[in-house]
């Protein structure tokens, strides 16, 4: 059952918990299908005993897996916004579950944050995890023109973010599979400190702190928030020479479906938003042998790169329209319809 927001009612959480959004065992075993996710992660106790999945011995790494298998099949593209009639995003659980689950096996279609971790966390809480829908700003750092890195790049964009948080036992862990290569893409721990390596050799952080921007007299009396950061080619030798770039900050506090809403509308219908001016696929790449990411494939406007290790190149120029909706077959395994094909925005072949 989706969120309801049709006809004249309002968009909201169900207040009945038996009324949310839940995937049949049918349903979430199409999504397994359309994530390849092996076997021995199909053999969880979790999926005969729910309530293991709030544990961390046996919950926690069935999401580690999940969220490896999830980024590397499900790519992080607004496509809806550039390849469609209609240009618009939904957020409904069934369209979703369609989208990226049955549709998908066929057309390998993925989306943005809201959809991905939408999605993500409806599959979760189906398999009994304890899930709670959050908010984040994205750093500026992150923006794809040069001048506001520079000139504003330590300020935040609005509520623009979204991501989960999954308790296991006694702590909550940040799950996102929403922030395409970018993002942390595998789960950690909700701690003041805490730092590990994602795809290595690139670290991660997590920081309690205060933001640039606050209305406080001081910095101390600034309001604190939780601020993810990344170090993309951090220092065998001297870690206090590492490079930290802000990636987004967020709040624990749980954010409702009419506030996605909310920010899904903004991010894919206003002029300034980075996904209505520019094109975007990522698919995160997983070492066979290994069953870990390595790095990913990137298609912005009318190039494509490929970062593996720490090391990016450009694989591939696009000088055509059809160079880019041939590439997004051979190379990202997403098959467009005749219909999204010609719904193709003017303009946005441009880097």
């Amino acid at each position: 059952m989706a969120h309801n927001t049709s006809g004249h009612k309002q968009t909201q959480m169900a207040l009945d918990p038996k009324d949310r959004p839940r995937y049949s065992k049918e349903q979430l075993q199409t999504y397994f299908e359309r994530i390849k996710l092996p076997q021995k992660c199909l053999d969880s106790p979790v999926f005969t005993e729910p309530a293991l999945a709030k544990t961390t011995e046996h919950g926690l790494p069935l999401v580690h897996a999940m969220t490896r298998y999830h980024a590397a099949f499900v790519p992080f593209e607004n496509l809806e916004l550039h390849y469609s009639s209609h240009k618009t995003i939904s957020l409904n659980m069934d369209d979703l579950f369609t989208k990226f689950a049955e549709r998908g096996l066929q057309y390998g279609r993925g989306g943005r944050c809201m959809e991905n971790n939408g999605f993500f966390g409806t599959v979760l809480r189906s398999l009994g995890f304890d899930v709670r829908n959050c908010a984040g700003r994205v750093s500026r750092m992150h923006n794809p023109d040069r001048t506001v890195r520079e000139q504003q790049g330590q300020t935040y964009d609005c509520w623009n973010h979204m991501l989960n948080l999954v308790r296991f036992d006694d702590e909550w862990y940040i799950v996102d599979v929403g922030m395409g290569a970018m993002g942390p893409n595998t789960p950690y721990p909700l701690r003041d400190g805490y730092e590990t390596v994602s795809l290595s050799p690139r670290r991660i952080r997590l920081q309690w702190r205060s933001i640039p921007e606050h209305a406080a007299g001081r910095y101390e009396d600034a309001q604190k928030l939780w601020c993810y950061d990344v170090c993309y080619h951090p220092s065998e030798t001297d870690p206090s020479s590492n490079i930290w770039t802000p990636t987004y900050c967020f709040t624990e506090t749980e954010f409702l479906p009419q506030d996605y809403e909310m920010m899904s509308w903004f991010t894919s219908t206003h002029p300034k938003s980075f996904f209505t001016k520019s094109l975007l696929c990522t698919r995160m790449l997983m070492a066979d042998r290994i069953e870990e990411l390595v790095g990913d494939l990137t298609m912005f406007n009318d190039r494509v790169a490929k970062t593996v290790e720490g090391k990016r190149a450009v694989v591939r120029e696009l000088k055509t329209e059809q160079e880019r909706i041939d590439c997004l077959k051979e190379m990202f395994g997403i098959n467009l319809t005749s219909e999204e094909k010609s719904g193709i925005t003017v303009g946005v072949l441009e880097s």
